[in-house]
């Protein structure tokens, strides 16, 4: 069946089943519900069943993920080895990759290339085919808005929609998707200004075969990890509204896997296709997509590098033209005609979306359901917190509530507010929702503030500091770790630190170790040794394996060998990785081998790539070569992959497995036997191995411009020439060395004429490298007519890169008419180069055509590139244009206003300042109270200087009031000051006690 290596035909399905009932018997025929079980336990689980066992060790069938199939290799080995046995054979990985190719033949499948390039996958189907949806459906299971009753009689039970720009870029990104590619988009906008609507006509255009999924059982973060790690089947569009439940700070400790597992599926060209759909207020964009500070770790790391050119900006009004179409329109939909007549600023979205009706009835509402529903708006503006229980509820209100309206409270008092919250009005749900936990999902139950209340409590309750009893019903009822420590550090930021203690503390005592991290740092500046120590050791113990390392590190250097032993295994018991390596490695030393394997086998089942690399290691050190491989294979990272490609034997293996390490990022191995092929003259062999990495290279490269709304190629220098500079091409680094590498072989054994022809045909593909890269060596040969052909042709081929190089050209050449010029310009503007969006702009703002220069400016900042924006605003102020340079900055999208206008009110000096703070304080933007107290204080407006830097410590800035105790403090009799910085506030704001 199996002769040198080569599975014969017909047989691969039962050579693997053998080779997996042998392993199953080595290691002693645990039960299937075992391994079930086993695999349930994993980070992230493997998801078995007792039947599919069966079926796979008596061939039936074959397992589809390669991940299942590592689990069980990994698994069965470790167990075989504890009773004796051997493990897996080396060559499992071609076994299995074998028998799921003849497995799909059998079914009718065409021949496939290898496993890795497979177009299917069996994966779990979910979510509903877009072409059974109906409109009544919209409202929950996709959370649409239900818009406002009228009496008149309506065409649907949606309005009549009303295309706007952004669902033109919308509707774009969804045909790709139908076309075939992986494509993901997110609507940024404020609440109830018409994300998820665009979304729904959106998605009813994709063909037959399409399903929509929405991810929400047991958590929207957990039901999205789930499936990531379980597979996507192809044409399934998932709807993530609120992204920020999935990749924010509401996911915790999944944010970070669920972006990273996202990009890998986009970039996975072998599946698919797949359409990714989110929505997001542009605050919660702002925090996701906010640039990396030097010095400080990231917490959004993934989600940045995910969301880079996927954001498409939804303005809160209807323009112009939209409000004409809408008046068309609002003759067939008395509910559009109803928001016509009744709204100013085009805000049309907002209010057939019922904000109007539910802001009357917050006005309007009694103490103590005002009391609840600020409680709730508390709860997720500071904490994120999409589900509130009744305990909560119940708790917090009673600080929100006046001493007077607290006696006159009646012994239903709870039932009343939460009924008078629920009760929907002309057709719109209520102010609070309740929801309930559906049985066997693992949800939670309780209830939801509305979208639109949330928006409202944010603007409103801004520079409001919640009471104390927030902070006590925080600590004492909100069950999920990550969501009380972001309200631990909401207390922190606004100088409430005998809370934040409190709340970093009952977040680690729920298993949150970063916010162990916190409040030891808490600890830490407040001299107070016992218990930063403590809490480290806790955090530790929660499974902080670097933590641990310290710890560690402290305990050896003092000669606190008992103490350490301790903590290592408690820690290892209660199952840190981390622990469970170093005491392994510990009792294999003392010659404890016996023990030290069973730690190994729990070392073996973790999901840390460090921790599996360096168990690689032992086990390498050990001579187990087949278990270090299966160690750095279920570790999986670049690192672990590389490492894997070095223990590589045969040149088919080693190919197989530098191709594997090249996916996962790891380049090192496949240009190694690359550059070993030249220098062992296999030219054949390095064109074929350059040719794989700049496969892969391209693909990367199609997928960043695909997704980018306008391309960011620097500016170059003022001749065609000297602007032809491959530093300033948009390849990031390490891409291009396949493609020289591949060239100057080429140039080498076949002359030049065939390093133009790979360069030509990457060029043609659309990579500007390459065609500034063919032009330059056209022109170094003298033969400048054929570049200037080259460059014409990519030029009515649409290639942005070349369209920018001849505008830019013709901008510099003093002989080309300034229509001639404009017109080139725009071209290149229309293929989505940035830089010709900044000329154009510039150039309007020289002509003095001010508006028009607004128009490009504020066109760039909507699809991400800002510096054209700032850039107006900036030589505007410069040129004594105060008035007019405020006025564009607050003209900028929501997501960027904030910033722009903060940049420039730190830029205006004295009274010139003023006027603008005051309104940037009146449009509650969180900064401006700091910044108006810091003015004010050099002033000699104390008092009121005082007022601000308090408020700007309750809005979460407690700079400004540091800095105003600090000065103050050695002129203070009373020692207030002195109080103030020792100890902080307490949540009325008056000095705390000791803590």
């Amino acid at each position: 069946m199996v002769q040198g290596g080569v599975v014969e035909e017909g047989a691969a399905v039962r050579v693997f089943a053998a080779m997996l009932k042998a392993l199953y018997e080595r290691a002693g025929s645990p039960t299937l519900a075992a391994l079930v079980r086993q695999g349930g336990l994993r980070q992230p689980s493997v998801v078995l069943s007792t039947s599919s066992l069966s079926d796979w060790l008596a061939g039936r069938s074959v397992p589809s993920q390669q991940s299942v199939v590592q689990f069980l290799i990994v698994c069965l080995s470790q167990q075989a080895r504890q009773v004796g046995g051997a493990g897996a054979p080396a060559g499992w990985v071609r076994l299995w990759e074998a028998a799921v190719e003849e497995r799909r033949q059998r079914r009718g499948g065409r021949p496939g290339r290898s496993v890795a390039d497979m177009p299917e996958r069996q994966v779990p189907v979910r979510g509903r085919f877009v072409a059974e949806l109906r409109d009544e459906e919209a409202f929950d299971e996709w959370e649409v808005h239900r818009p406002v009753d009228v009496t008149a009689a309506v065409p649907g039970v949606l309005p009549l929609y009303v295309r706007r720009a952004h669902d033109e870029v919308l509707r774009s990104v969804v045909g790709q998707a139908a076309g075939g590619s992986n494509r993901m988009v997110v609507l940024v906008g404020e609440s109830s200004s018409g994300k998820t609507r665009a979304c729904w006509e959106a998605v009813a255009e994709l063909p037959a075969g399409w399903r929509l999924w929405h991810p929400l059982d047991p958590s929207p973060a957990q039901a999205l990890a789930n499936a990531l790690q379980e597979g996507i089947a192809a044409r399934t569009a998932i709807w993530l509204n609120e992204l920020q439940q999935y990749v924010g700070d509401q996911a915790g400790a999944l944010a970070g896997q669920v972006a990273a597992g996202l990009r890998m599926l986009l970039q996975d060209s072998t599946t698919g296709p797949v359409l990714v759909l989110g929505t997001v207020w542009p605050e919660f964009w702002s925090r996701l997509t906010a640039p990396a500070v030097p010095g400080r770790s990231s917490g959004h790391a993934q989600a940045r590098t995910l969301l880079e050119g996927k954001g498409v900006y939804v303005p809160a009004a209807f323009e112009a033209q939209e409000l004409e179409d809408a008046r068309t329109v609002g003759g067939h939909d008395g509910r559009l005609a109803d928001a016509l007549a009744h709204t100013v600023g085009g805000r049309i979205a907002q209010y057939m979306a019922g904000a109007p009706t539910l802001l009357e009835r917050y006005r309007t509402a009694p103490p103590a359901a005002r009391a609840v529903i600020g409680a709730a708006m508390d709860a997720s503006r500071l904490g994120g917190a999409g589900l509130v229980g009744r305990e909560f509820l119940q708790a917090a209100a009673e600080g929100y509530l006046s001493d007077d309206d607290y006696d006159a409270l009646g012994e239903e008092w709870l039932e009343d507010a939460l009924t008078y919250t629920q009760q929907p009005s002309k057709g719109v749900r209520g102010l609070l929702s309740r929801v309930r936990a559906r049985p066997g999902t693992g949800g939670r139950g309780g209830w939801r503030l509305s979208d639109y209340m949330d928006h409202i409590g944010r603007i409103e309750r801004r520079y409001a500091a919640p009471p104390a009893s927030f902070w006590a019903a925080a600590r004492e009822h909100l069950p999920e770790s990550h969501i009380v420590r972001a309200v631990g550090q909401a207390a922190e930021a606004r100088w409430r630190d005998a809370e934040t203690v409190g709340l970093y503390q009952r977040a680690l005592d729920l298993g949150d170790v970063k916010a162990g991290h916190e409040l030891a740092c808490l600890w830490q500046e407040r001299q107070r040794a016992e218990e930063a120590r403590r809490v480290q050791e806790q955090t530790a113990l929660a499974g902080d394996g670097e933590v641990l390392e310290e710890l560690l590190e402290q305990m050896l250097e003092q000669e606190q060998y008992q103490q350490a032993e301790q903590l290592v295994r408690e820690a290892a018991g209660r199952g840190s990785p981390t622990a469970q390596l170093h005491l392994a490695r510990a009792l294999m030393l003392d010659g404890k081998s016996e023990e030290a394997t069973r730690w190994y086998a729990e070392v073996a089942q973790c999901s840390d790539p460090d921790i599996l690399r360096a168990y690689a290691a032992d086990l390498r050190e050990q001579g187990d070569q087949d278990g270090a491989r299966a160690a750095l294979r279920s570790a999986g990272d670049r690192h672990a992959m590389g490492e894997l490609a070095a223990l590589a034997t045969g040149t088919a293996e080693m190919e197989a497995a530098a191709r594997e390490a090249f996916a996962a990022g790891e380049a090192t191995p496949l240009k190694d036997l690359a550059e070993r092929a030249e220098v062992e003259e296999r030219a054949a062999d390095a064109e074929r191995l350059y040719g794989n990495a700049i496969s892969v290279f391209e693909r990367r490269r199609r997928q960043r411009e695909e997704g980018v709304d306008l391309i960011d190629f620097e500016a170059g220098p003022r001749s065609l020439l000297d602007y032809l500079n491959p530093a300033v091409l948009p390849m990031p680094p390490g891409e291009t060395w396949a493609l020289r590498q591949l060239v100057a072989l080429l140039d080498a054994t076949q002359g030049q004429a065939a390093g133009d022809d790979a360069l030509g045909q990457v060029a043609r593909a659309g990579n500007s490298w390459a065609l500034e890269r063919l032009l330059r060596r056209l022109r170094q040969r003298g033969q400048d007519q054929e570049a200037q052909a080259l460059l014409d042709s990519e030029v009515e081929r649409g290639n942005p890169w070349a369209l920018w190089v001849q505008a830019h050209r013709a901008v510099h050449d003093e002989n080309v008419p300034d229509d001639v010029r404009r017109t080139l310009l725009e071209r290149a503007a229309a293929a989505r180069v940035g830089q010709a969006v900044r000329m154009l702009m510039e150039r309007a703002e020289q002509a003095e055509r001010r508006e028009e220069a607004d128009q490009w400016a504020l066109h760039a900042a909507a699809r991400g590139y800002t510096t054209p924006l700032w850039k107006l605003v900036q030589g505007r102020e410069k040129a004594g244009l105060l008035e007019e340079a405020e006025q564009l900055a607050w003209r900028a999208p929501a997501s960027q206003r904030s910033w722009t206008l903060r940049r420039l009110a730190q830029d205006r000096a004295g009274e010139q300042a003023m006027p603008l703070l005051r309104r940037a304080y009146d449009e509650a933007l969180t900064w401006a109270p700091g910044m108006l107290a810091e003015r004010l204080e050099k002033a000699g407006e104390f008092v009121e200087a005082e007022r601000l830097a308090r408020q700007a410590a309750d809005a979460g800035d407690r700079q400004a009031l540091e800095e105003l105790a600090t000065r103050r403090k050695d002129d203070d009799p009373g020692r207030q000051w002195q109080a103030l910085l020792t100890n902080g506030l307490t949540a009325e704001g008056s000095p705390a006690a000791p803590w």
